[in-house]
């Protein structure tokens, strides 16, 4: 009896060995449970904080290819307009040579004047629709110095009406506009500057060459027959040439 009383005593002692051991590890257990959620969160924060910093990387470099592209293209459309550029002072080099070739071959044509006199080196003269086209060159012999001054004059002489009369033709005008493709270009040297837009283009003003070029009216009805071009200087003919059409 005492032998059981014994045993009994002993299997409730380590009963009660076993419950305080089970109730410090699931009080360890109960204790530990807040820092493990708190890791938890902590984990889930800086996953999400480097989740926004690559977001923003990723944003930061997208932007930096647009400004690439974007100075790339404007890179492209420079070149391009450099290459104009480049072409466009190729033709007029090129039309500057010409130019002077020409110039160098109408000096070659007729032996130089006295100096400081005007010539007509070269007249080219074609019919078209109710107007004269024309190109005339002049040039002054001698070194530069004093400015030449003066006027284009084309006279022709034709039939209208069944008879032969003579015209002073003027520039091809429009309304309300400067002579109809009337250009002038020369060595130091430009017309134009008067009040008079028919006498503004067929104006002179140079000191070594000149080349005038435009449209001139015909009158209704005219038929030229020939067209005697003069450079006139106040009331005198410096030089003059006729043109058979």
């Amino acid at each position: 009896m005492t032998v059981s009383i014994g045993r009994t005593v002993i299997g409730w002692a380590v009963a009660a060995v076993l419950l305080a051991t089970a109730g410090g590890l699931v009080g360890a257990f109960i204790a530990q449970r807040p820092d493990s959620e708190m890791l938890a969160l902590q984990l889930r924060s800086e996953r999400a904080a480097r989740s926004q910093s690559f977001n923003e990387w990723e944003a930061q470099l997208q932007a930096a290819q647009r400004s690439t592209e974007q100075v790339q293209g404007d890179l492209v459309v420079e070149r391009s307009a450099r290459a104009e550029l480049e072409r466009n002072l190729v033709a007029t080099q090129a039309e500057l040579d010409r130019a002077r070739d020409q110039l160098a071959f109408y000096e070659q044509l007729l032996p130089p004047g006295p100096q400081g006199s005007v010539a007509l080196r070269a007249v080219d003269l074609q019919l078209q629709a109710g107007a004269l086209r024309y190109r005339v060159l002049l040039m002054r012999s001698g070194k530069p110095g004093e400015r030449f001054s003066g006027l284009l004059e084309f006279v022709a002489i034709g039939q209208q009406d069944g008879q032969e009369v003579t015209h002073i033709l003027k520039p091809l005008l429009t309304a309300g506009q400067s002579p109809n493709g009337a250009t002038v270009t020369g060595a130091q040297g430009t017309a134009g500057g008067g009040t008079d837009p028919a006498a503004d283009a067929l104006r002179l003003g140079f000191e070594q060459f000149q080349r005038s070029q435009g449209l001139l009216a015909l009158p209704a009805g005219f038929a030229p027959q020939s067209v005697t071009v003069r450079v006139v200087e106040g009331s005198i003919v410096l030089a003059s040439r006729r043109v058979d059409l």
